[in-house]
């Protein structure tokens, strides 16, 4: 037997989970700026392949730029990670701010 919620009338139904399509998804570099390459909280809409082709020269010259491309998913929990000792975000921000 079906619940009536009394402010609409309607049955009570739990609402289908929405599936994000990949138009809707985007990455964001959490590393530090590099003057004329990257700049912090740059946003990639679309793939993680188009993030990475978008991000090309830089992660020609600095490999680890890869890494610190994260989805929007992640973006929250990445952007802790990288402000805390002990992970690999961490280790390859610092890696990069140093050569930078």
């Amino acid at each position: 037997m079906e619940k009536i919620n009394p402010t609409s009338g309607a049955a009570d139904t739990p609402e289908p989970k929405v599936e994000r399509s990949t138009a809707d998804s985007f990455y964001c570099y959490i590393g530090p700026s590099i003057t004329g390459l990257i700049q912090h909280g740059a946003i990639y809409r679309g793939t993680r392949k188009k993030a990475m082709a978008a991000a090309a020269a830089a992660i020609e010259k600095y490999p680890l730029i890869k890494t610190l491309i994260v989805s929007g998913d992640k973006l929250p929990e990445a952007r802790l990670k990288v402000k805390k000792p002990g992970n690999a975000l961490y280790k390859n921000y610092q890696r990069i701010l140093g050569k930078a």
